[in-house]
């Protein structure tokens, strides 16, 4: 995160950084957020679909959970509030944990393809002022591995769901190199986990996924465009499919773990981004950090903190529900 913001800020035009932010209108903020948020509603019921081969779970029930996770996402390094957020469902809905996490891994892979759907058709059907082979290199090579990565995953986990007992078996063959303490936790673990995949068995329910997922990530972008607008650099140079174009771009780089809640590499990647629209680097970070700050990170945050209290939970007990989702001889499952 350091180095993101030393090279963003080394030779920045510090008064023009402060008047981008100043002609930013702060009426805007309001439809932004307001969009943003009911893209978090959506992902509580796509939550609910992908659960529901394990359980029958209740939305209110789930939400708080989901929303405590993408909190812990933003204050933990390297993505762990998707393990707290295992771990607080399994043991609120009294499901195994690492089926809870399997749901959440599908979750990430659906966003995955959902970035590729909308980075395909904004560079399609944009009419944007520049194309794919005009990107920065290193845009370009996320752009190209990612169909790889996520195609590649999807296919090992359909594959695991489909030849169940045989992936079961060659589990339990490498964990049988292992020290019995350790082996039999490893075995329930890779069982259940599999058992949170089923949802792929069902065409219907997985389309439902995908639709949602285009639904949440739709109402993401647009809390972009709004801001934009706010900021005067939309509809021109920033149009509503640019603001589809860097918001898949900027989260397929903080899908993969990195600092908590993206800080750096979101902005890094954002101003690289927009450069070609000629946007400069102080307004386009001015903008990204209006994006990030009070729309992305601090609401989710103080809803977090609101849920945890209801909940009865607390950042200490956050902590260590980490650390025993990590640590299979100690967690249950």
């Amino acid at each position: 995160m350091a180095v993101m913001f030393f090279l963003l800020l080394r030779n920045i035009d510090w008064q023009k950084l402060f008047n981008a932010f100043t002609q930013f209108h702060i009426i805007w903020i309001l439809p932004a957020l307001g969009i943003y948020l009911i893209g978090y509603i959506i992902r509580g019921f796509r939550w609910v679909v992908l659960l529901s081969p394990v359980k029958k779970c209740n939305f209110n029930s789930l939400f708080p959970i989901l929303i405590i996770g993408f909190m812990a996402n933003n204050l933990l390094p390297a993505r762990a509030g998707e393990f707290v957020r295992a771990y607080l469902n399994g043991t609120k809905e009294k499901i195994s944990r690492s089926a809870s996490l399997a749901t959440i891994v599908l979750e990430r892979i659906f966003d995955g393809l959902t970035m590729l759907i909308l980075l395909w058709a904004s560079l399609t059907f944009g009419n944007l002022p520049i194309q794919e082979d005009k990107l920065d290199a290193r845009i370009q090579m996320a752009i190209h591995a990612c169909p790889y990565v996520f195609g590649i995953a999807f296919f090992i986990l359909f594959i695991l769901l489909l030849m169940r007992a045989k992936a079961i078996i060659v589990i339990s063959f490498f964990t049988s190199l292992l020290p019995a303490r350790i082996r039999k936790p490893l075995d329930k673990i890779a069982q259940t986990f599999i058992d949170g995949l089923k949802i792929l068995q069902n065409a219907k329910e997985s389309i439902l996924v995908l639709i949602a997922s285009l639904a949440a990530w739709t109402c993401e972008f647009t809390s972009y465009y709004f801001l934009a607008i706010g900021m005067g650099i939309a509809p021109s140079p920033l149009t509503f499919w640019s603001a589809a174009l860097l918001m898949a771009v900027v989260n397929i780089a903080i899908l993969v773990p990195n600092a908590p809640g993206g800080f750096g590499l979101f902005e890094f990647v954002g101003v690289i981004l927009l450069a070609p629209f000629g946007i400069s680097k102080e307004l386009a970070l001015s903008f990204l950090l209006l994006v990030h700050i009070p729309i992305v990170w601090l609401p989710i945050n103080l809803m977090g903190l609101y849920y945890m209290g209801r909940e009865h939970l607390s950042l200490q007990k956050l902590g260590k529900s980490r650390q025993e989702e990590l640590n299979p001889k100690r967690k249950k499952v």
